[in-house]
C-alpha cells in the first residue's frame, strides 16, 4: 500500500476514530498506531538522518568523546584536497612534530589524495557517507572545513571548528541572492557551529558573514586573518618546474588559466561544463601555440570526457588550484572569488562576462567589473585582445586602495595564524563585542497567512531595532515548498534576521518512540521527561550552535517541536504565547480541528519563565484549564497584539479592483450592502452561522452580500451550504487575498461569528480602518469590541441575523471611536518590552536555565 493511499484511508477513517476514542482500550490502541503512522509518514516526526554516517554519529553521540590529539580536514565535501584546508594542513605539518596529531581527511569514494596526504602515516582517509566518517566527526577535537559539514553535525564541548569558507565573493550571497532558503540554510548553520572564522576584511564580513543573518551572533568567532589558501600563491609550496612538467608545458609558453564559476544555485545547478570547455578550446586555438590554457572546472559541475586542443589541459581533480596560480601568467574568470586569490601577486586578470545582464538579474552582484583592477570584456574578440595585452592590476587606477579593501591581510602567513587560532583559541586576545542590543529568538508558528503571523509582522514592524536584534526561526524546506508562507516571509521588515532550520532531527532508536509519543500529545511518564529535554537541547544546539539569546519567545504556541526548541535554547529568559482558547482547541470534538498535540505544548509550559496571553479574557479562560502546567515563576500575563497601523492604512489605499478584480465589481455597485469576513475556513470560525444568518434575511434584503476572504478545509462544505440555503450568489468565496485591506476598508461591516478566538487581528485591522464590526459574545472577540467600539451579539444564527438586518437598515446603535493608533501601539509595545522581554527591572536568568531542571 502506498503512503498516499494509506493517508487517504486514514483521513476517511478519522471521524470514526474520534468517536471510538471514548472507549479506553481502543484509545490506547489508536494512540499506539498513530505514533507508528507518524513515525513512518511525517517528515519532521520521523526526523531521521538515515545515512550510515548519521546513524553512527547519533548512536555514538554520547559515547565517543572528542580527542585533543585528533584533527579533521574537509574540502568541498570530500571532493578535493585543496583550498584553505590544504593550506592549514601544510601549516600543521610545518609547525607540529610527526605523530603529534591523528589526522583525518574526508574523501568521497574514488577520490585520490595527493602524495603529501597519501604519503603521511598520520593521515587516515574517511569516506563520506560511511559510519567511519560519523565517528571521525565525533572524535575530532579540531575540525577545518571550507564549506559545510552535514546538517546533522553538532560542535560539542571539547571541539573547535574553523570554518574558513572558500573565498571573497563578487557575487551576491545568502539573503541577497534569489535562491531557495534551503540552499542557504546549512551555510548559515555551519557558521553558527564554528568557533573560529577567519575575517579577511571588512568587505568580506559584509559580503560573506552579513548575508547569512549571523554577523552579530558570530562576532566572538571572528578574527582578522588572510585566506590561508592565498599563502600558497604568495609563497609557492610546489616548484613551478614540477607543475609545468605535470601538464607538459614548455618553459617558453605563457600560461592562461581559465577558471569560470558555476551557474544556478545549490539546489538547481546549471551544467555548463560543455559550454565552458568549448570556449576554452576556442581561446586556445585563437591564442596559438605560444600560449597554453589550463581549464579549471568548478567543483559544483559534473566534469565529462571532452576533446581538448593540444595546448589545453583540464586541471587534475587532485591538483590544488592555488598551487597552479603560481605559474599562471594571465587568469581569465567571470564572477569567481579566485580573482581575489590572484590579486595580491599583481598578475593580469581578465573578466569575461558576456552573460552579465542575466547573471546580475538571476544571482546578483556585489561588485561590477569596473570596480576591480581587471580588464573586462563581453565578446570573444575582446577576450583574446585582453589576454594578449596582459595588463597587471597595478596598471589600473586605485589598485592599492582595492587591495586594502579586498585583501588587506594577505601576508603569506594566514595559514599559521588560522591554525594557531584553532589549536589555541584561548590564546586569542582580540574579540569583537556585540552591539549591545537585546537579542531575541522567536519561534513564529507556521508562517501561514493567519492572525498569529499578522500579529508577529506587526510586532516586528513596531520593534525598536536600535534596542532589539530579532532572529526568527523558520523551517527552510517547508517555506520553499509553499507560496503562501513565502509571501508572508517577504512581508517582514527587511532588517529582521532569520534562522533557517534544515536537515533531520537526531534521534536514537531508544529516543524515537518517546519523542513520537510526546509530539502526538500523549501524557509522558516522569522518566521520559529528561529524554525530551536531552532531545531538544541537542536539536537547539544543532540549529543554533551555542549562540546565546537574551530572550527566547515561542510566539506560535501550537507546535510541540518549536516549543521544545525554544524551551531548550540557550536563552536567559523564555516566554510562551497563547493566541487562542487552547483548551477548547485541544478538546474540539471536530476531528479536523482537534489539536491533540497541544498536550505536548502544555507539558512544556513549566520550562518557561512566563506564559502570556493576547487578551485578559483569553488569559483567564486558559488559566482556568491549564494553570497546573504553568511555571512556578508566576501567573500568566496579558500582552496584547500590536498592530502595524501604517502598513494597514497604506495598503488599504490600493483600489479594490487591483486587490481583487472580482470583488472590485461588487464594490462598484452602490446598491449592495457588503459584509466581509476574514479568516481560515475551519470549524471554530463558524462561517455556517453567518451564512445561515444571511440566508434568513436574504429574501428581505437581496442586496446584502457576504464576502469571505480565506481558505481552509471547510470551503467545499460552505459553498454547498450557501447553495442549499439559496444564497450562492450572495456569498462570495474570494480565497486568500494577499492584501485584503482595500476590501476591509470599503465594506459596510466586518463580521466574525467564531466559537473561540484569542485577540482577533482582523477585528483590530477593521477598527483601525473605521469599519464597523459585529462579533460573537466570546472572550477573545469581547476583548476587542468591548466598551462600545463594536457590536457584540450572542453566538447564534438568530442573533447574527438580527444584527446583520439592523446593520443594513441602519438601526444598530452608534459606536464609540476605536483608538487603534499611536497610544494603542505604545501601550502594546510597552507590554511586550516589560512582560515578554523582562525590562521592568525583572532579573534575567543565568544561562543554566532553572526551569529546565524540573525536566531532569
Amino acid at each position: 500500500m502506498t503512503k498516499k493511499l494509506l493517508r487517504k484511508l486514514l483521513v476517511a477513517y478519522k471521524p470514526l476514530d474520534a468517536r471510538f476514542r471514548s472507549i479506553g482500550p481502543y484509545a490506547r490502541l489508536s494512540r499506539l498506531l498513530q505514533a507508528r503512522y507518524s513515525a513512518m509518514m511525517s517528515p519532521e516526526g520521523s526526523a531521521r538522518a538515515s545515512g550510515l554516517d548519521a546513524q553512527a554519529y547519533i548512536e555514538n553521540f554520547d559515547r565517543v568523546a572528542p580527542r585533543a590529539d585528533t584533527i579533521l580536514f574537509e574540502c568541498y565535501w570530500g571532493k578535493k584536497f585543496a583550498d584553505n584546508p590544504l593550506a592549514m594542513y601544510r601549516a600543521l605539518l610545518r609547525s607540529q612534530p610527526r605523530g603529534r596529531f591523528r589526522i583525518f581527511w574526508t574523501a568521497v569514494e574514488g577520490e585520490a589524495p595527493p602524495d603529501e596526504v597519501a604519503g603521511n602515516p598520520d593521515v587516515t582517509l574517511v569516506q563520506a557517507g560511511t559510519p567511519e566518517y560519523g565517528i571521525a566527526l565525533l572524535e575530532a577535537g579540531y575540525l577545518v572545513n571550507n564549506v559545510t559539514f552535514p546538517t546533522w553535525f553538532i560542535r560539542r564541548a571539547g571541539q573547535h571548528y574553523c570554518n574558513t569558507w572558500h573565498g571573497v565573493p563578487m557575487k551576491a550571497m545568502g539573503r541577497d541572492m534569489a535562491a531557495p532558503l534551503v540552499s542557504k540554510a546549512n551555510s548559515q548553520r555551519n557558521f553558527l557551529q564554528a568557533d573560529v572564522i577567519p575575517e579577511m576584511s571588512e568587505y568580506y564580513h559584509w559580503a560573506t558573514i552579513r548575508p547569512c543573518y549571523v554577523d552579530q551572533i558570530v562576532l566572538d568567532a571572528l578574527f582578522p586573518c588572510g585566506a590561508p589558501r592565498v599563502d600558497d600563491v604568495i609563497v609557492p609550496k610546489v616548484s613551478g618546474q614540477e607543475l609545468r612538467a605535470r601538464y607538459g608545458i614548455r618553459e617558453n609558453r605563457k600560461i592562461v588559466l581559465f577558471a569560470p564559476t558555476w551557474r544556478g544555485n545549490s539546489t538547481q545547478i546549471s551544467q555548463v561544463f560543455s559550454d565552458q570547455a568549448r570556449l576554452c578550446n576556442q581561446v586556445a586555438q585563437s591564442l596559438g601555440s605560444e600560449y597554453f590554457v589550463l581549464f579549471s572546472a568548478h567543483q559544483m559541475l559534473k566534469v565529462r570526457q571532452t576533446d581538448l586542443a593540444s595546448n589545453v589541459a583540464l586541471l587534475a581533480e587532485n591538483d590544488n588550484i592555488n598551487d597552479i596560480l603560481t605559474i599562471v601568467d594571465v587568469m581569465v574568470s567571470d564572477y569567481s572569488s579566485i580573482l581575489f586569490d590572484f590579486l595580491p601577486v599583481d598578475r593580469p586578470i581578465v573578466l569575461f562576462t558576456p552573460d552579465i545582464e542575466h547573471y546580475r538579474e538571476e544571482r546578483g552582484l556585489y561588485l561590477e567589473p569596473e570596480d576591480l583592477p581587471c580588464a573586462n570584456t563581453t565578446d570573444f574578440p575582446g577576450l583574446i585582445a585582453a589576454i594578449r595585452a596582459a595588463r597587471p592590476p597595478s596598471d589600473f587606477p586605485g589598485y592599492e586602495q582595492m587591495r586594502q579593501r579586498f585583501t588587506p591581510l594577505e601576508d603569506g602567513r594566514a595559514a599559521e595564524t588560522a591554525l594557531s587560532a584553532l589549536l589555541e583559541p584561548e590564546a586569542r586576545t582580540e574579540h569583537r563585542q556585540p552591539d549591545g542590543r537585546m537579542r531575541l529568538l522567536i519561534g513564529p508558528g507556521g508562517m501561514i497567512p493567519n492572525g498569529i503571523t499578522t500579529s508577529l509582522k506587526s510586532l516586528i514592524a513596531n520593534l525598536d531595532f536600535e534596542r532589539f536584534d530579532p532572529y526568527i526561526l523558520i523551517d527552510a524546506p517547508v517555506m520553499d515548498k509553499e507560496l503562501n508562507r513565502m509571501e508572508q516571509f517577504q512581508e517582514f521588515d527587511p532588517r529582521c534576521n532569520w534562522i533557517l532550520r534544515s536537515g533531520d532531527m537526531l534521534l536514537t532508536d531508544e529516543e524515537r518512540p518517546i519523542y513520537q509519543n510526546f509530539r502526538l500529545g500523549n501524557d509522558l511518564n516522569p522518566e521520559d521527561l529528561p529524554v525530551i529535554r536531552r532531545i531538544f537541547e541537542r536539536e537547539a544546539r544543532r540549529i543554533l550552535g551555542d549562540t546565546r539569546f537574551d530572550v527566547a519567545i515561542e510566539f506560535g504556541g501550537y507546535a510541540p517541536y518549536w516549543t521544545g526548541v525554544i524551551a531548550c535554547s540557550n536563552a536567559g529568559r523564555k516566554v510562551c504565547y497563547q493566541h487562542n482558547h487552547l483548551w477548547a482547541e485541544y478538546n474540539n470534538p471536530d476531528p479536523s480541528r482537534n489539536h491533540r498535540q497541544l498536550n505536548a505544548v502544555f507539558q512544556l509550559y513549566h520550562c518557561f519563565d512566563q506564559i502570556v496571553a493576547v487578551s485578559d479574557e483569553t488569559r483567564a479562560v486558559n488559566e482556568a484549564h491549564l494553570k497546573q502546567y504553568y511555571p512556578a515563576t508566576g501567573p500568566a500575563r496579558t500582552v496584547r497584539n500590536t498592530l502595524d497601523v501604517k502598513r494597514v492604512a497604506e495598503r488599504a489605499r490600493l483600489p479594490v479592483s487591483l486587490a481583487h478584480p472580482e470583488a472590485g465589481l461588487l464594490f462598484q455597485d452602490p446598491t449592495l450592502f457588503r459584509f466581509i469576513a476574514l479568516g481560515r475556513l475551519s470549524p471554530e470560525k463558524r462561517y455556517d452561522r453567518m451564512i445561515g444568518a444571511l440566508a434568513s434575511i436574504a429574501s428581505e434584503h437581496p442586496n446584502a452580500v457576504l464576502l469571505i476572504c480565506g481558505t481552509g478545509p471547510l470551503r467545499d462544505k460552505l459553498v454547498q451550504l450557501a447553495r442549499r440555503k439559496g444564497v450562492a450568489e450572495q456569498v462570495r468565496f474570494l480565497g486568500q487575498i494577499l492584501n485584503p485591506y482595500p476590501l476591509l476598508a470599503h465594506a459596510q461591516a466586518c463580521v466574525m461569528s467564531s466559537d473561540y478566538e484569542g485577540q482577533p487581528m482582523a477585528l483590530l485591522e477593521a477598527l483601525c480602518l473605521g469599519t464597523p464590526c459585529i462579533g460573537s459574545d466570546i472572550p477573545g472577540i469581547r476583548s476587542v469590541l468591548k466598551d462600545g467600539v463594536g457590536h457584540i451579539v450572542a453566538p447564534t444564527e438568530e442573533a447574527f441575523a438580527a444584527a446583520m438586518k439592523a446593520a443594513i437598515e441602519g438601526r444598530l446603535p452608534p459606536l464609540k471611536p476605536a483608538d487603534i493608533g499611536g497610544a494603542y501601539i505604545e501601550e502594546t509595545m510597552r507590554e511586550f518590552e516589560d512582560i515578554v522581554c523582562g525590562l521592568n527591572n525583572a532579573p534575567v536568568a543565568p544561562p543554566e536555565h532553572p526551569a529546565l531542571a524540573k525536566l531532569a
